[in-house]
Parts: structure tokens; C-alpha cells; sequence
């Protein structure tokens, strides 16, 4: 691989920046640049030059007018769509991975669902239309009320028969209403309120993907178990270890189904999420495209286990990108 640029979309926090080795990206990228791979922290665009930070040994350092081989899209644009936006623009006709029309479609969980169970993945019966939901839920006895857009489990709330039923409710930009729909709940392994497992999933070539240990987020008292609201993280493998297979299979399936959409061969990470029922079969429920990584949480857990999984789990993207379009012409 002859050495390349690649840059990372990321939105910038005030102040001043940490040092790189206090980021799991900045790592990464610390790990990189000794095999070849310059990771760019863009700030800004124009007609496919950018400016922005490397990493050089244990500090930052300022490059301006540099092209890049493709750009890793971290950015939280929902809460930034305009400064988001004007920096695909200035990219011009460099290659953008995660692409902007895959981050939509997954960021849109009814139209995910509507793609995914097409191309013949399982998951959880929705419904769409406010008008049914009452009527719906005294069916099923037990649902999740969520946000067509939400994320990070905001907004999401478990209901029985007679719970109020909104058509808007919060979703991942505080203050800001969505459409609500209702997906039917899989009931959990006892003795608890709620299990789900995300599984990483990374692109390795043109069709091949590796699958990260999946990972448990488990909760006594939260039906709605999410790392962000304080559930439990452990590895799949040490509490469902029948499942670990049937979890991998269902990641890579999920994976390829998604890189079948229009620039899907510009798609290289997702996140699944499914949830575990009291036979211990997975059952598909979403698909995140900024996946918030678990293994860096196994990796505060248990550092000796897990610190290099998570550094290799950061840094296969951006060899990815490197070694697909590392000879792209004029870089």
C-alpha cells in the first residue's frame, strides 16, 4: 500500500483538542501514520481540496489545500446538517464512505425496514399510521413506541394497552418532534427487562466483511437497553454463547444487503441491533450507520482482552479506503 491521505468527517468540539492519544481516533490514526495511512480531521472543503489536522507523533498538526485518496463520514449531522452539507460539497468527486444516501436510508428506520425485509431479513411487524396503533397494540399485548429517526434510544418507550400513544414524540435532535411508529416487542431472556446485542460489522473487500464479537446490552429494570441509558455491556460470547453464530451470520447477511443499495459499495461499517427472545434466537430490529462502538467499552472492562480488538476495529475502515483507492489518479 503506498502511502495515501484519508480524511474524517467529524464534528469539531469547542476548545481546544485533546491530545491524539486521548481519542480512539487519534489513536488509530497515530497507528496508521506508521504504516502509511496520513488520517485528515477535515474542517474544511473546496473543490475536492481540504484543510484540516494530521497527527504527527504525540501532537496536531495543521495541513491546508491536500487531497485526500476518500473521506470516512463520522459527522453527527443531525444535529449540524448545513456545516455537514457544505463539506460533502466542497469534497467535489472524492469518494465519501459511509455515503450520505446510505446514512439516510439507515437513519430512516421505516424505509431500513422496508429494504431489509425485501431482500429477505426477519424483523419485528411495524406500524406506520397513528390510526392503527391503538387498535394494533391491544393485539399484540406489548410494543415500542419509536422515532422514525431517533438514535442512541432516545424517545423510544415500551407500551401495553391503554398507554397514551403519540403520533410526534422526541427523537435524536433534542427539541425537535418526529413521527413515532409502533414495532412489536420480542420478549427477553428472563430474568430480564431487556437484552439487545449490537454486532460491528466492517468491510474487508469487495464482498467480504468481518463481524465483530457481538456485544450485550442487558438491563434488570430497562426495557429499553441502551449503553447511553446505563445498560449493562458484556460479551456476547460469555451469556449467549449459542447465539454467537446465528448473530454473526445475521450481521454479514444484513451487511451485504445494504451494500446492494445505490453506492453501496461505498459502505463500510454498520451497526446491527437485534434482540435475543426466550428461545435465544436473534431477531433483527435496526441497523445503525454511526455505530457508537461497544468493544470500546469492553475495552475499559477488560483492556487486556479487548484494547487491540478496538484500536484494529477503528483503524479497518480507513485501511479499507486506503487500499481500494489509494492509486486513485492525481493523489
Amino acid at each position: 500500500m503506498k502511502r495515501c491521505r484519508i480524511g474524517v468527517l467529524v464534528r469539531r468540539g469547542r476548545g481546544t483538542a485533546p491530545p491524539p492519544a486521548a481519542l480512539p481516533l487519534g489513536r488509530a490514526a497515530q497507528h496508521l501514520a506508521e504504516r502509511g495511512v496520513d488520517v485528515v480531521f477535515v474542517h474544511s472543503t473546496q473543490e475536492g481540496r481540504v484543510w484540516g489536522e494530521v497527527i504527527r507523533g504525540d501532537r496536531w498538526e495543521t495541513v491546508e489545500d491536500v487531497s485526500l485518496c476518500a473521506v470516512f463520514d463520522r459527522y453527527s449531522s443531525q444535529t449540524d446538517p448545513e456545516s455537514h452539507a457544505a463539506l460533502l460539497r466542497g469534497l467535489a468527486q472524492v469518494p465519501v464512505a459511509n455515503p450520505a444516501v446510505l446514512i439516510d436510508l439507515m437513519r430512516d428506520k421505516i424505509e431500513t425496514q422496508t429494504v431489509l425485509t425485501a431482500a429477505g431479513l426477519s424483523m419485528p411487524a411495524i406500524v406506520t399510521d397513528p390510526a392503527r396503533f391503538a387498535a394494533t397494540l391491544d393485539d399484540w399485548g406489548e410494543a415500542y413506541l419509536k422515532p422514525r429517526f431517533g438514535a442512541f434510544g432516545r424517545g423510544v418507550v415500551r407500551v401495553v394497552p391503554g398507554d397514551p400513544l403519540p403520533a410526534v414524540g422526541p427523537g435524536a435532535v433534542p427539541g425537535v418532534p418526529e413521527p413515532l411508529f409502533l414495532q412489536r416487542a420480542v420478549r427477553p431472556l428472563p430474568p430480564y427487562a431487556g437484552i439487545a446485542i449490537r454486532v460491528l460489522a466492517q468491510r474487508t473487500g469487495a464482498d467480504d466483511w468481518w463481524v465483530a464479537p457481538p456485544v450485550v446490552r442487558r438491563s434488570l429494570t430497562d426495557a429499553v437497553v441502551n449503553a447511553a441509558r446505563g445498560a449493562d455491556v458484556v460479551p456476547a460470547a460469555d451469556v449467549l454463547p449459542q447465539a454467537v453464530g446465528a448473530l454473526t451470520a445475521l450481521a454479514r447477511q444484513t451487511a451485504r444487503a445494504l451494500a446492494d443499495q445505490p453506492q453501496g459499495n461505498l459502505l463500510v461499517e454498520i451497526g446491527v441491533d437485534a434482540v435475543i427472545d426466550p428461545a435465544g434466537e436473534p431477531h433483527l430490529i435496526e441497523v445503525n450507520s454511526r455505530p457508537r462502538g461497544r468493544l470500546e467499552a469492553l475495552a475499559h472492562l477488560a483492556p487486556a482482552d479487548y484494547q487491540r480488538a478496538h484500536l484494529a476495529a477503528v483503524c479497518r475502515p480507513f485501511r479499507y479506503l486506503a487500499t481500494t483507492f489509494g492509486h486513485r489518479p492525481g493523489v
